[in-house]
């Protein structure tokens, strides 16, 4: 029968082994724990991870205003943002 480990314990232990690695090598470790906080907090969501482009498509603008116009608000939507943030300060 297998020895219950603390979680202090595997974290010395992990540290230790992380310790010894070289650089490149401690980056990979650290980018593959990342990546696993990604997927458990991606998993507690319930999001899924985009299969086809189309899922991502919006359908915002009205169809019967040109793209001038898209870029014309876009413009005055990003003006009325620094406006805004300079009176918060």
């Amino acid at each position: 029968m297998a020895a219950r480990v603390s979680p202090s314990n595997v974290k010395d232990a992990l540290m230790s082994v992380v310790d010894e690695l070289p650089v490149d090598r401690m980056v990979e470790v650290l980018e593959f724990a990342l990546f696993l906080k990604a997927r458990q907090a991606q998993r507690r969501s319930g999001c899924e991870p985009v299969q086809r482009l189309e899922d991502l498509w919006g359908d915002f603008w009205p169809e019967d205003e040109s793209v001038d116009d898209f870029i014309s608000a876009v413009r005055r939507w990003r003006r009325e943002d620094v406006t805004l943030h300079k009176d918060l300060r």
